[in-house]
C-alpha cells in the first residue's frame, strides 16, 4: 500500500505544518506584545507633563502670592495716608480713597486666584502621587511579563526547531511530486491539503463523496482526491 503510504506520511506532514503555525503565531503575538508595550511609556509621559504642570502652577502661586502681598503693603501704606492725618486736602484723600479701594479689590482677587491655585496644586499632588504608585506597579507587572514572553519565546523556538527537524526528515522520504502537489493543495486550500474520510463524508468540505470514490480510498490503489474540494483523502481508520 504505498499510495496509502504516501497519503499518511502528507498527512503527518500536515500535522507538523499546522504545529508550526500555531508556533509561528504565538511567536509572532509575544514579539508583537514584546515590543509594542507602551503602558509603561505611556505613564511615564503623563507623569511628565503632570510634573511640568506642576512646576508651573508652583510658580504661579509664588507669582500671585508676592503680587498679593505686595498690594497688601501698598494698601496698609494707602490707608495710612488716610487715616494718618496728614492730608486734609479733600481732593488728595477722595483720589487716595480710590486708590485704595482698587487695591483692596485687586487683594481680593490675588487671595481668591491663590485660593483656587491651592487647589489645582493639592490636585496635582494627589494625582501624581497615584501616577507614581501606578506606573510602579505596571513597571513591575511589565518586568515580570517580559520574563514571561521571553521565556515563552525560547520555548517556541525550540519546539520549532524541533518539529522542522521532524519535518525534514519526513519530506526526505516523500517524492518530489507528492510534495509537491501537497505544498501547492496546502497553500490553497487555507493549509489542509489532506482530509480524513468519516462516514463517507470528506472533512475538509463536509460533502458527501459517491460510494465508487469512497471504495478507491478504501483500496488505496491510487491517489484520490475529493470530488468537491479537491483534497487528498484517506481513511479515518488508517491513520490509526
Amino acid at each position: 500500500m504505498a499510495l496509502m503510504t504516501t497519503a499518511r506520511q502528507m498527512f503527518a506532514l500536515q500535522e507538523l505544518d499546522i504545529i508550526l503555525d500555531r508556533i509561528q503565531g504565538d511567536q509572532s503575538k509575544a514579539e508583537l506584545e514584546l515590543n509594542n508595550s507602551n503602558s509603561v511609556g505611556k505613564l511615564e509621559t503623563e507623569l511628565e507633563r503632570g510634573c511640568e504642570w506642576l512646576q508651573e502652577t508652583v510658580l504661579q502661586q509664588k507669582a500671585t502670592k508676592l503680587e498679593a502681598e505686595t498690594q497688601k503693603v501698598r494698601s496698609e501704606s494707602l490707608n495710612s495716608q488716610l487715616y494718618g492725618g496728614e492730608i486734609t486736602n479733600p481732593r488728595d484723600l477722595e483720589v487716595i480713597e480710590r486708590e485704595a479701594s482698587n487695591v483692596r479689590l485687586l487683594v481680593e482677587q490675588h487671595e481668591t486666584s491663590l485660593s483656587g491655585i491651592n487647589e489645582q496644586i493639592a490636585e496635582a499632588q494627589n494625582k501624581k502621587a497615584e501616577l507614581e504608585t501606578k506606573l510602579n506597579d505596571v513597571r513591575t507587572a511589565w518586568t515580570v511579563r517580559q520574563a514571561e514572553l521571553h521565556a515563552a519565546i525560547k520555548e517556541l523556538n525550540e519546539e520549532r526547531t524541533e518539529r522542522e527537524g521532524q519535518r525534514s526528515k519526513l519530506t526526505e522520504v516523500l517524492d518530489p511530486t507528492s510534495l509537491q502537489h501537497y505544498e501547492k493543495l496546502r497553500k490553497s486550500k487555507g493549509g489542509l491539503a489532506v482530509a480524513r474520510v468519516e462516514r463517507g463524508l470528506c472533512q475538509g468540505c463536509r460533502m458527501s463523496l459517491p460510494t465508487h470514490q469512497q471504495q478507491r480510498v478504501r483500496s488505496g490503489t491510487q491517489t484520490v482526491l475529493c470530488s468537491s474540494c479537491g483534497r487528498i483523502l484517506i481513511l479515518n481508520q488508517s491513520l490509526k
